[in-house]
Formats: structure tokens, sequence, C-alpha cells
């Protein structure tokens, strides 16, 4: 931070930090399956406008993906994602449905040439309330996504 852009700012150290891992397996040039997992924590120090830091509530969270991909043909692949994300604090904030957001996204890639790559995702997505509705309903922002990638 520049702080001479903000005079009497003080500077203070958030304690936080976060581990994880990832993998990859291909077997014989066709299946491909990859992923990554992460723990995470977070202190929540709060600035406020005295030089004092306010110690809210810690936030823990899990999360990670799984992703396979299987090469039908040269130019033809299916995918099929799973993401996920442990967060027990935006279930108590009432951010989401349950404590575990996870999304489903199977796809599938064409490789047109060398040079144009088009794909189709559908994302099947987690419960996000209905702001102002008694008793909570929740709705699902499912997507779907058609891309064209082109490089020269």
């Amino acid at each position: 931070m520049n702080l001479t852009d903000f005079p009497g700012f003080p500077v203070f150290n958030e304690p936080f930090y976060r581990v994880g891992g990832y993998f990859r397996f291909r077997y014989q040039s066709k299946f491909e399956l990859y992923g990554m997992g992460m723990f995470a924590h977070d202190r929540n120090l709060i600035p406020t406008a005295a030089p004092v830091l306010l110690v809210g509530p810690s936030i823990n969270y899990s999360g990670g993906f799984a992703e396979a991909e299987y090469w039908l043909f040269p130019w033809l692949i299916p995918i099929m994602r799973y993401d996920v994300v442990n967060s027990g604090f935006d279930f108590a904030a009432g951010l989401s449905q349950r404590s575990s957001r996870n999304r489903f996204s199977p796809a599938v890639q064409v490789l047109v040439r060398a040079n144009i790559k088009v794909n189709f995702e559908y994302e099947r997505r987690w419960g996000v309330p209905v702001p102002g509705s008694a008793p909570p309903t929740f709705f699902h922002p499912n997507g779907a996504l058609l891309g064209m990638d082109f490089v020269f």
C-alpha cells in the first residue's frame, strides 16, 4: 500500500493462511482427471476509524474442484467438472442454502480447426436466498455458456 496516498492510515498485518494441493492423472492420452483442494483460515480483523482493529469471528473454509475430460475423437472432448466450497460462515450469514456450495458443470468442446474451438457448458449452481421472502426460499441461478475461441 502506498502510505503517501493515505496519510495517517495505520499499517497492520492480518494473519491468514491457505494450504492446498493439486493432482493430475492422465491415461493413454484419452482420459484426464485433475483437481485441486484448499483449506483457508482468516482472523477477520476489521479496520476502524481509530487506529485500533476489531477482531471479528474467525472464518475457516475449504474447497476445490475435480474435472474429468475424455477425448472421444481428436476434435471432440466431453468434460465434467465439480466445484465445492465448504463455508459455515456463508450459511450462518444467510448467503447460501447450505454450508456447502457446489456446482456441477457438464461441458463439451469441439476443436473445429487448429485455431478455432467451440465450447458449450451448463452450470448447476447452489441455492441463493431470495431477499425478503418469508419463509426463506432459494433460487438456483443455473446457466448455460456457449463460446468460441479463435487464435491467430
